[in-house]
């Protein structure tokens, strides 16, 4: 008992420097990333577990010589690491705060509520009842599972009319995931607000080959414009979101408004959309090693391209499209991404402010990992709650804007 209490001990110190420091490169990073990624947003979680082991060590008699006191020292070493983790995901409200108020608008008035707090110490998301989910809706001619979408709106008959739309799209490195797995606290907190929220599936590699991916979220977002007024949304204020390649789809899909290259079949559909909210994306293919995104080069030669030239790169990479037309941006990124470096992110930020003539909110989060946002941890509480005055932030300008037009 008194060796299990030390190798508690030295499992707990591992896991919280993990989620401190992970550990980078083609290696480090499939290593770290998972331990670092949960550990990362439930800090206290396992925090709890460490300290009703522990007691338990101690009722079974297992403190009674040095190894057990060392697995002791190690379990208050790693605690101390689990809460700061903790407060930083509590301090993330400043960085998003920031971000907006460097894009032009003031600072969110809200609140941390009851209802924050259960979703906090739950950590997964749940379903609440205000909100009804339409599963497997085809936005093709075909049957494929690939071509199906859900639609997350607020439940009963007192739906706003109108509502604003976000269509997200997962990630998954372009070869894997579901449109049932990620980014559900945001669609869901926002369908509780009374949005209407879509989540599209789209073919994946190695079976689709790019650039499938991208025309068949085109496909998805022309459907979205076509039908979702039937469904409550209005289809003039569609905002786009996505995570990892979700996020590089949903940039890419934003500066390419009614691009006909990307739209064959459908040239003549309305694309264009009231902004993007790009999450840990990819934003340059053409040169990774450059940014540390090396890990990703023989995922996009081997599996995901038809042959991996420049000009094929520079044509998939959001980074190259942006000009005066780009929608409003909000970024988020971690720094302690291991599989998409924040040093993607900032460059793609830097292009946008350059260029746009339109707001760009970035916002960089300290010791916050890839996908942070699939856990209902502060750190997605703060960035729901950014999300939710960006974008009516962006319906409010737009608003104005036909007023004076009048």
């Amino acid at each position: 008992m008194n060796w299990a209490c030390f190798a508690v001990g030295v499992v707990a110190v591992v896991l919280s420097l993990t989620s401190l420091m992970p550990l980078r490169g083609p290696v480090g990073s499939g290593l770290s990333f998972v331990p670092s990624w949960i550990v990362g947003e439930a800090p206290l979680h396992l925090a709890a577990v460490v300290v009703v082991v522990m007691i338990g060590c101690g009722f079974a008699g297992g403190l009674g010589s040095w190894p057990a006191w060392a697995g002791l020292a190690l379990a208050a070493i790693a605690c101390t690491g689990l809460v700061a983790q903790f407060a930083s995901g509590l301090r993330s409200r400043g960085h998003f705060d920031v971000a907006l108020a460097e894009a032009g608008q003031v600072a969110p008035r809200w609140s941390w509520n009851p209802q924050d707090s259960r979703r906090v110490v739950v950590a997964l998301p749940i379903r609440p009842r205000s909100v009804e989910r339409l599963r497997d809706i085809s936005y093709a001619d075909d049957a494929s599972r690939a071509h199906r979408l859900d639609i997350y709106r607020r439940a009963g008959p007192e739906r706003p009319a109108a509502a604003p739309v976000l269509l997200y799209f997962h990630g998954g490195a372009w070869v894997m995931g579901d449109k049932r797995e990620q980014g559900i606290p945001m669609l869901e907190h926002l369908a509780e607000r009374g949005y209407v929220c879509v989540t599209a599936n789209y073919a994946l590699s190695p079976k689709a080959r790019w650039p499938r991916h991208v025309l068949d979220c085109k496909l998805a977002l022309a459907w979205v414009k076509q039908h979702i007024a039937d469904y409550g949304g209005d289809p003039g204020l569609v905002f786009l979101s996505g995570g990892s390649a979700g996020g590089h789809l949903a940039a890419l899909l934003a500066l390419t408004a009614n691009d006909p290259v990307w739209q064959p079949g459908f040239e003549d559909e309305d694309t264009t959309v009231a902004a993007c909210i790009p999450m840990y994306g990819v934003y340059d293919f053409v040169d990774p090693d450059r940014i540390g995104n090396a890990n990703l080069t023989p995922i996009l030669e081997r599996r995901v391209f038809e042959q991996a030239a420049a000009d094929a790169f520079a044509a998939a990479s959001p980074i190259s499209r942006v000009g005066e037309s780009a929608p409003p941006f909000f970024v988020v990124h971690g720094r302690n991404d291991v599989l998409v470096p924040v040093e993607s992110a900032r460059a793609f930020v830097r292009a946008l402010r350059a260029h746009s003539t339109e707001p760009v909110a970035y916002a960089e989060l300290p010791l916050t990992q890839h996908a942070f946002d699939n856990f209902w941890s502060p750190r997605t509480v703060h960035f729901v709650h950014a999300l939710e005055h960006f974008t009516a932030w962006i319906v409010a300008t737009r608003a104005a804007q036909r007023e004076v037009g009048r």
